[in-house]
């Protein structure tokens, strides 16, 4: 009856924020003018004919080969892939049985929930409460849970969207991104957290104090990103780290539904290690093209090295995580290769 409650409360809050006009979230859905400039400037680059077959579909020719796009959707794995893909309950399992490390997720079906939110140890938090299933870019996702009223609200989110869902640890680390495609890692992008240069005098306090355009506040998500590295305030670290002070970016506050914007590339920096450690994941799972979700903080070694961690596999990864949009129509290098392939399976 609680979770019942909880849940028609997010209902009328979505509902209230529509009706109260606030800036929305702009998702894959809305990108379609993106994705067409995108995939038509990929068919330019390859010599390739590019129609509308219908609104947000094109389809891409040249000569006997032939392929359609659907915005950000393209045609590689099957929907059976796709299906276990989007279980996190189920990825997390093959992380498991390959040794990959995890964040220690916990699913619970709908049945569980009030026993949940009544039981559930909140003293190794904070937490991160999200669906086990069905959901993408941060919907229905509450990170930094630490108290009953915080589950509360967190596991009526989560239940809005999937009729599991999953409580994990929250793990204090950068968000990175590898796009896979046959096996091979093309391309790799991160959300940047805060970061301080460190000097071997300055305490990461004064760090903190000194950083431009302006200081950075010392909230609840410094502290909890130091802690994980076991750092303090008052540390003096050596000179030349770049250290994470914050995992999240300065601007973001909030703790539900954080869609992930990735802003710096990184593909140079990770490590041929990591690279095969996320591929005999989807070795596992047979997909093709995928993007796969990391935290940690040092792409440049393995995750049980960084003490990072895997988190999801996007089987329809947007590829305006990975091309920037171009005013004079130049293609995006990832778009042609993966445009490339998807001409060479579906030859006709």
């Amino acid at each position: 009856m609680i979770l019942r409650f909880l849940t028609i409360l997010v209902f009328l809050r979505r509902v209230m924020q529509r009706m109260l006009r606030r800036p929305r979230t702009m998702y894959v859905g809305d990108r379609v003018a993106e994705y067409r400039d995108l995939w038509s400037a990929a068919a330019r680059a390859i010599g390739a004919d590019f129609d509308a077959v219908a609104p947000a579909v094109w389809e891409v020719r040249s000569g006997t080969r032939r392929t359609r796009i659907s915005n950000d959707l393209v045609e590689f794995d099957d929907p059976v892939v796709l299906d276990l893909a989007g279980d996190k309950s189920f990825c997390y399992g093959l992380a498991r049985g390959l040794g990959v490390p995890t964040p220690d997720p916990l699913t619970f079906g709908k049945d569980e929930l009030a026993r949940l939110i009544r039981r559930f140890p909140l003293d190794r938090g904070p937490y991160v409460v999200k669906p086990a299933k069905g959901t993408g870019s941060g919907v229905g996702v509450s990170v930094a849970v630490r108290s009953r009223v915080e589950l509360a609200n967190a596991v009526a989110l989560a239940s809005v969207h999937s009729q599991r869902i999953i409580v994990e640890r929250l793990v204090a680390a950068e968000t990175v991104r590898l796009l896979f495609l046959d096996g091979r890692m093309i391309h790799a992008v991160r959300r940047r957290g805060v970061r301080v240069e460190t000097d071997g005098i300055t305490s990461i306090e004064q760090l903190l104090a000194r950083l431009a355009p302006r200081p950075m506040p010392i909230d609840a998500l410094v502290r909890e990103t130091l802690r994980q590295q076991g750092r303090s305030l008052a540390d003096v670290p050596p000179p030349g780290e770049s250290l994470v002070v914050r995992w999240l970016p300065a601007e973001i506050e909030s703790s539900r539904e954080l869609r992930t914007v990735y802003d710096q590339e990184v593909t140079a920096l990770v490590s041929p290690a990591l690279v095969d450690e996320v591929a005999s994941l989807l070795v596992a799972l047979g997909s093709q093209f995928a993007g796969v979700d990391l935290l940690t903080n040092d792409p440049t070694r393995t995750l049980a090295e960084s003490g990072g961690v895997f988190l999801e596999i996007n089987t329809t990864p947007g590829l305006h995580h990975h091309c920037t949009p171009s005013a004079d129509g130049v293609a995006c290098d990832v778009a042609v290769t993966v445009l490339r392939r998807l001409l060479d399976r579906h030859a006709t």
